[in-house]
């Protein structure tokens, strides 16, 4: 049999060894009851012819059963040492932290949507209008508020960046670079957002939550600061 290194070689020769020693005690206690049955007295002798056609067919399956898990364990070996044509590793890169002197535009991905903290204001103070159509705002204790998507009520993913770098590139501001809050029902809403902005020249950086996190932010978007990614 064509051999194996490490866990897989391990793993298989323990899985071999245990099915023989099974099958080794089958045929052991199968063997004692019938020299067992033998001293017992008052049987007839055909009953004796049958019991050792039973132990001879019990032999000959379990030869064959042990038979067949070799060849299926060689052939185990054979698939894991050797790839199938066509296949491929992919590689999977971290995201490069840079730095940046952009104003962050905070955005909530949250039940496959996306719901930016602000829509653009030319009055506003750094453009940024309170986005209260999507997004519930709350008074927290001290300077803080708490931001809660409203479900259903979010933008689809690639329409909704589009949107925002739209209404960005109206007034000729691009010192823009998206923050994303990506809640863990949603990264492939996230995935969606993130290439969209990238493909439209924006920078993004982002932090994962949880589905029981509680999002506070300070007017303005104050607070924790999130370097861009790509």
């Amino acid at each position: 049999m064509k051999k194996a290194s490490g866990f897989y070689a391990d793993s298989l020769e323990m899985l071999l060894d245990t099915m023989c020693n099974v099958l080794g005690g089958i045929v052991f206690i199968t063997l004692a009851l019938a020299v067992l049955t033998r001293a017992s007295p008052n049987l007839p002798p055909d009953y004796y012819e049958k019991q050792g056609a039973q132990l001879t067919n019990a032999l000959a399956a379990a030869a064959s059963s042990n038979a067949w898990v070799e060849a299926e364990l060689e052939h185990t070996l054979q698939r894991l040492q050797d790839p199938r044509p066509g296949s491929s590793t992919n590689h999977m890169s971290l995201p490069h932290e840079t730095t940046t002197t952009k104003t962050p535009w905070q955005v909530i991905v949250r039940y496959g949507r996306i719901y930016p903290l602000y829509s653009y204001s030319a009055s506003a103070r750094d453009g940024k209008g309170q986005n209260a159509q999507t997004v519930e705002w709350r008074q927290a204790p001290g300077p803080s508020l708490v931001v809660e998507p409203r479900p259903g009520q979010g933008q689809d993913p690639e329409s909704g960046v589009e949107s925002m770098v739209s209404a960005f590139q109206s007034v000729a501001k691009t010192n823009y670079q998206f923050v994303f809050w990506v809640y863990e029902d949603s990264f492939a809403a996230f995935d969606r957002a993130k290439e969209t902005a990238a493909s439209l020249g924006f920078q993004y950086g982002w932090n994962p939550v949880a589905s029981n996190t509680i999002i506070m932010t300070k007017p303005g978007g104050g607070g924790e600061i999130i370097p861009p990614q790509n």
